[in-house]
């Protein structure tokens, strides 16, 4: 436990406000940890299968909250931008009762420092001196991720469309799509101030959205602020939120004790995507992997690909802690199988000796061609952090060191055996 001290009188009152609003929280509480910031501990022993939080309907934040006219001015923009923006520029009036949940919420100063997105430019996308903390371009070096920062992906932009990769730009361009109608409807809007409110939304929404009710948004638009419940941190298995038409449920998943700190789970990500859009990576996390597109696409050629596509194997590679995925086997594997023999793979026909001997093939190729110039990559990161690039930025060059390490040792076992 790493909980440095209780929590100041800010969040006393908004305990109290909570409350007042019909929130019911059983058996814990707010702490604040020295390594992750806020989160909930249990106040006494409890049992799997607890309700430890009820959030009602009415307490939620969700755009059936911003007045018609307000959401009239903003047509064609997100769910999330619309959110942010009334949040950022709404009537004070019609804001201020948020005053008690807003006063717990990060500062623009922790985003500067966790989120990527506003991280220094030649961090996010420039390549780096191994022994300098000015860009050099002619060093090939990116201090972020391929799947962050997608370099690989800008080497190959054809290939980009079928993968998660390039995840930051991804992020980027929902901002600045969501910041063009803002900015349109509401000409003396600060772009800071939207940008904070844009991330305080992305980094505390809960998906939200009711069988009852004909959707209007795409899934990923359907999102409500939930307080309280967005206190918890996250973890790869964490208790259980339950949403309905009366509002949110936190149930325990196991039992703890009292004094531990108590997890949800925002769902099955790598920590690149965790990293991206939350600002932090878990030390463990059972669902990470490395997104392999980048790689494998720019060897496939137009007759393979469009091979792999009438196969439905085109696209989403991935290495995880268990070895890399079948998809990436079925790809690779057009590299080193005939036609035919490939063909008896994909539709189950091999022998179990044929099996054998065509996955050493395959391993050895993927390892050859794809995974030593991940694990590569890792290595000159390395190196490159530790020689002293960002000595100046102290925070970053730790979460950066911190994936990276992750990465090569992920991909290591698959290069070195």
């Amino acid at each position: 436990m790493d909980r440095s001290s209780r929590l100041g009188r800010e969040h006393e009152i908004f305990m109290t406000w909570v409350q007042d609003r019909g929130v019911h929280i059983r058996g814990i509480e707010p702490a604040r940890f020295s390594e992750r910031g806020l989160g909930i501990i249990a106040q006494r022993d409890i049992k799997k299968g607890e309700e430890l939080v009820t959030v009602p309907t009415s307490a939620l934040f969700s755009e059936d909250l911003i007045p018609k006219q307000y959401k009239n001015l903003h047509r064609s923009i997100s769910t999330h931008g619309l959110l942010a923006s009334f949040m950022a520029f709404g009537d004070p009036v019609q804001t201020c009762v948020y005053a008690a949940w807003r006063a717990t919420w990060p500062s623009a100063e922790d985003f500067q420092l966790s989120m990527p997105i506003l991280w220094p430019r030649y961090v996010r996308s420039r390549v780096m001196s191994s022994t300098s903390t000015n860009p050099v371009p002619s060093t090939g070096l990116f201090p972020l991720p391929p799947a962050i920062g997608g370099q690989w992906a800008r080497q190959n932009p054809s290939y980009t469309s079928h993968g998660a990769a390039n995840l930051l730009h991804k992020q980027e361009m929902r901002l600045e799509k969501d910041w063009a109608v803002v900015s349109r409807v509401l000409p003396d809007a600060e772009y800071d101030k939207y940008v904070y409110n844009w991330l305080i939304v992305n980094t505390r929404s809960f998906y939200y959205e009711l069988s009852c009710v004909k959707r209007t948004r795409s899934r990923s638009d359907c999102m409500v602020l939930c307080p309280f419940v967005d206190c918890f941190n996250h973890a790869d298995r964490g208790c259980v939120v339950i949403f309905d038409e009366k509002g949110f449920k936190v149930k325990s998943d196991r039992d703890y004790e009292i004094g531990e700190e108590i997890y949800v789970s925002y769902g099955s990500h790598s920590n690149d995507f965790l990293l991206t859009e939350y600002g932090f990576v878990l030390a463990n996390n059972k669902w990470d992997y490395l997104h392999l597109d980048d790689l494998i696409l720019p060897m496939l050629d137009s007759e393979t690909q469009a091979r792999l596509k009438e196969a439905r194997y085109l696209g989403n590679y991935t290495l995880s802690s268990d070895g890399v995925c079948h998809r990436t086997q079925v790809a690779m594997r057009t590299q080193t199988l005939g036609y035919r023999d490939w063909k008896m793979f994909v539709e189950g026909r091999e022998t179990e000796m044929e099996v054998e001997d065509d996955e050493a093939k395959a391993d050895a190729h993927i390892s050859r061609e794809v995974l030593s110039i991940y694990h590569n990559e890792a290595k000159n990161a390395l190196e490159c952090l530790r020689n002293g690039v960002l000595q100046d930025r102290k925070e970053i060059k730790a979460v950066l060191s911190k994936r990276w390490t992750q990465i090569e040792e992920l991909v290591r076992p698959s290069v070195l055996g």
